[in-house]
């Protein structure tokens, strides 16, 4: 602690001082790895940022000094430190709080992560909803929103759904209508998600939550849905086919991306820092 809260002129992170480099010395290559780190850092728990950044020069300047007793020079030294340490992102992960302490936090810092989630679950209804296009030009508007068996329409509605297709019958004329139907709405559900995506941008980031956990409920949604709608798609295949392309878009995009995240909650969860 006393490399970067003792006496002599250094560079102030927020009250923090790094004396290991002088006033008009060179910025060093640790130096520069403790400057990311503490822009890296600043989200996190103060206390904890603090012992991050006094453990980290500790570990890393002791380790310059063996390699400069090896024979290194001095700035060669420090950048073989800073390899051997790893990457920032490989430290910051210590600085979440515990599943245990979700409780406690507060509820602006679950703000930004819901509307990320909800733009990127948006998003993937916009995406669903250009996989049911394709699926229609591919095997017909039958295939993604026919209907099902013992679906029936009255003469009245047969004329409004038959007015702008001229030579279809009524159910070929509701197959067309309900795919315009489920394309259009999902694509607008997409460009609202990349609407909220630029809100999330714009959000503050306030304190973090525990690693891993915001993938994980990613990755649960996205697994729900894919077998919410996996189970809809295997209903209208057993009973012809018939609407089985508006559910199965959801599955091809919503199976995926559940493996996406569950695939980056391990390891973020998994993750430890390195040096340790």
């Amino acid at each position: 602690m006393e490399r970067l809260l003792g006496g002599g002129a250094g560079r102030s992170w927020g009250g923090v001082v790094n004396a290991g480099s002088g006033a008009g010395a060179e910025e060093g290559p640790i130096d520069a790895y403790l400057d990311e780190l503490f822009v890296a850092a600043r989200d996190g728990d103060p206390a904890a940022a603090r012992r991050l950044l006094a453990e980290t020069e500790a570990h890393l300047r002791e380790c310059a000094a063996r390699l400069r007793g090896q024979g290194l020079d001095p700035e060669d030294a420090e950048r073989e430190a800073v390899r051997r340490f790893g990457p920032v992102g490989t430290v910051t992960p210590v600085l979440r709080p515990a599943l245990r302490d979700v409780p406690r936090l507060p509820l602006r810092a679950f703000l930004r992560p819901l509307v990320g989630l909800t733009a990127v679950g948006a998003i993937a209804v916009g995406v669903s909803g250009v996989v049911s296009e394709l699926f229609g030009r591919i095997w017909g508007a039958g295939f993604v929103a026919g209907d099902l068996p013992g679906v029936a329409y009255t003469a009245a509605r047969c004329a409004v759904l038959q007015a702008p297709y001229a030579g279809l019958d009524c159910a070929q004329a509701a197959a067309e209508h309900h795919w315009g139907e489920v394309v259009e709405y999902r694509v607008v559900f997409g460009v609202l998600g990349l609407i909220l995506l630029l809100v999330w941008r714009l959000l503050p980031r306030e304190a973090q939550l525990p690693a891993g956990l915001v993938p994980s409920l990613a990755a649960a949604a996205f697994l729900l849905g894919a077998a919410a709608t996996g189970v809809q798609a295997l209903n209208a295949a057993v009973q012809g086919w018939q609407g089985t392309g508006a559910w199965l878009s959801a599955v091809v995009v919503a199976l995926p991306l559940a493996v996406v995240f569950a695939v980056a909650a391990l390891r973020r969860i998994r993750m430890k820092p390195a040096g340790s």
